[in-house]
């Protein structure tokens, strides 16, 4: 044998041993065997997790079929691989020793061999996974049952209480207006109070009934023809006496006579809510009230002289029971619901949008973006 042989040989015994290194300490399983299903090479990942009760040494020259007979689906597979022209195969995850496997099949020149991966931890995380699912699709039923009876009990209760407090405010109308009687100065005042005050909480319940019905998808809606002034001139009826009492100037602009499909009540109460928050944030100075029509989109927009907004507050404005802070705070009365359930009248109505530019000390602009491809 020539110098060069001898190189030769020695560099393929290399090869091979670092090949079968590499194969050893796999840190998966690899069993290789021939066409009869005799085992070529293995390694010890292979004996260990299909429970085989020897050496690798001893592994090589077995029969597959003879080392697989615990594990029937495998057996089974190989068998029908054997006879049927050894295609690739990959099987659902087996459960061996407790342990949970994964094995693909492929076929080689003369053979096939296996590659077999322990996905235990994978199994038992999506275990826990499926397990945590369930727990939390029994706790979503729940949630919802609960919700369905928040939803019973503040219909039921919204009546309970709306009742008296129509009564209280109509009687209370009806001595202000001096309809019972005289009235001294004092008790006329203590009456304003209880007036205003009812007329308060009944905004108060009516805005909590509202949101709770859009939030169980359930807000009911009427579109119908509307002469848009009527519901701008109602709008600024309704505003004028507070912004009288603080010397607000209130101006308008809109086009005349147009007639819209819309719901008269949620546009009603979108606007409104938008007018006097800029009436009650605006200590002195305008608000205007102006409305552009195009041919798909009406914007209305309230622009105020008011105390403005933060910029770091800006994302706070539209949730629910949210008052910010500002110089203001304890001369304005509210609960942090209007501009909250003005937007998910906008977008669950109206499909519409609002939005708001600000300028801390200087005022804002709150716009109604509506959609006007609506029919009767």
């Amino acid at each position: 044998m020539g110098v060069i042989d001898r190189d030769q040989e020695k560099a393929l015994f290399e090869v091979k041993e670092f090949l079968v290194s590499i194969i050893g300490n796999a840190p998966y399983g690899i069993v290789a065997f021939d066409l009869e299903g005799e085992i070529i090479l293995t390694n010890s990942f292979v004996i260990e997790h299909l429970g085989m009760k020897m050496s690798v040494n001893k592994a090589i020259g077995k029969n597959i079929l003879d080392l697989t007979e615990k594990i029937p689906l495998l057996k089974t597979t190989i068998e029908k691989n054997m006879r049927k022209g050894r295609k690739k195969f990959n099987l659902p995850p087996l459960k061996i020793n407790k342990r949970f496997m994964l094995v693909k099949g492929r076929s080689i020149l003369n053979g096939t061999i296996l590659v077999i991966e322990d996905i235990t931890d994978l199994k038992s995380t999506e275990i826990k996974l499926e397990k945590q699912s369930k727990e939390l699709s029994k706790a979503n039923l729940k949630l919802q049952e609960l919700d369905k009876m928040k939803s019973i009990f503040i219909a039921s209760m919204s009546h309970e209480l709306r009742t008296p407090l129509n009564s209280i405010i109509g009687f209370t109308g009806l001595l202000l207006q001096g309809l019972s009687g005289n009235i001294d100065e004092e008790a006329m005042s203590d009456l304003d109070i209880i007036y205003n005050s009812s007329k308060h909480l009944l905004n108060l319940i009516n805005d909590v009934i509202d949101i709770s019905k859009i939030e169980s998808g359930k807000l009911d809606s009427h579109f119908e023809s509307v002469k848009f002034d009527d519901v701008i001139e109602e709008v600024l009826s309704t505003v004028s006496k507070d912004a009288e009492k603080k010397d607000i100037k209130i101006k308008k602009k809109f086009p005349a006579g147009f007639i819209m499909v819309t719901d008269k009540r949620r546009l009603f109460q979108c606007i409104l809510n938008l007018m006097s928050n800029a009436v009650k944030f605006t200590e002195k100075g305008v608000v205007e009230l102006e409305v552009v029509k195009n041919s798909s989109v009406l914007k209305i927009a309230v622009k105020d002289t008011g105390i403005g907004i933060k910029k770091e507050d800006l994302p706070k404005l539209f949730k629910s029971f949210v008052r910010l802070d500002s110089p203001m705070e304890t001369k304005t009365s509210g609960t942090g619901l209007g501009l909250y359930l003005s937007q998910k009248i906008m977008s669950s109505v109206f499909q519409g949008s609002i939005s708001v530019k600000s300028v801390y000390g200087k005022g804002s602009v709150f716009t109604l973006s509506i959609p006007l491809n609506r029919e009767v």
